[in-house]
């Protein structure tokens, strides 16, 4: 084989080399933006979670303690509505971080 075409031969398979560490490169790039998206959007929902169940705590305190209910349940209108709220986010949470597992198990393979 002569020079030139042994070097033609090493360029090409470097050329090819290159394009596919770019490839994975840019496949694990959108990974970890995606990834990174998921963390922000459990974060905001475990405030949003915590927010509701002060809102909860201040709720059930008025009712029990201002308008001197005897007792509170699940079944208050307002009551009802805030615990639907947390356990939405909850939900939501759940479904994030599965999605998180999986791209991180992804990730390892």
């Amino acid at each position: 084989m002569a020079f030139i075409d042994r070097m033609q031969d090493f360029f090409g398979k470097s050329l090819d080399a290159s394009k596919d560490f770019l490839g994975k490169a840019k496949d694990k790039a959108k990974d970890l933006t995606e990834m990174g998206v998921l963390k922000v959007e459990i974060l905001q929902l475990e405030k949003m979670a915590a927010k509701t169940i002060g809102i909860l705590g201040a709720q059930v305190y008025k009712l029990l303690v201002d308008e001197d209910h005897a007792s509170v349940t699940k079944k208050n209108a307002e009551i009802k509505d805030l615990l639907d709220e947390i356990e939405s986010a909850k939900n939501k949470i759940i479904q994030k971080e599965e999605a998180l597992k999986s791209y991180k198990e992804t990730e390892n393979k």
